[in-house]
């Protein structure tokens, strides 16, 4: 599913981000949310089809971003300068974006449980919380974080 192909795009991504001024830690943010999203339903996809084994999950996570960042490792910015907790921003950026996505969809799953009997307030629920928790982080890093520390 994603490869070389992902490689080329977040490649891509980086040079347009870069263009637009858009920063290397909110595009990174995306990416780290894409690709545990892709994780997530391969993993379903053999949970469907009785393929799993154990952390088969963890396993293509960890093979997807992989695949994703190993390709640009060496086109990456080392510079100390341009590092946001030791690592390129783009990679701290997919860590960062990963923990959104899996918090948001958890909070959303907890609150829907508890409060509502496991049904959605609004249609597309389940789509429209975690973008809307990783818009409004975007807004914070590129409006506050990269203004003060980066």
């Amino acid at each position: 599913m994603c490869g070389p192909l992902c490689a080329i795009g977040i490649a891509g991504g980086l040079w347009l981000s870069q263009i637009l001024g858009i920063d290397d830690l909110t595009l990174g943010l995306w990416i780290g949310a894409l690709i545990l999203s892709v994780s997530v339903q391969l993993n379903k996809f053999l949970i469907r089809k009785h393929k799993t084994f154990r952390f088969s999950f963890w396993i293509i996570l960890i093979v997807l971003w992989l695949l994703s960042f190993l390709p640009i490792w060496n086109k990456l910015n080392w510079q100390p300068i341009s590092l946001f907790c030791g690592l390129p921003r783009v990679i701290s950026g997919s860590i960062i974006g990963m923990i959104i996505l899996f918090l948001s969809d958890w909070l959303n799953n907890f609150i829907l449980k508890k409060y509502h009997h496991n049904q959605v307030y609004f249609p597309y629920q389940r789509v429209i919380i975690p973008i809307i928790a990783l818009i409004v982080m975007s807004l914070i890093i590129e409006l506050w974080v990269c203004k003060i520390f980066l």
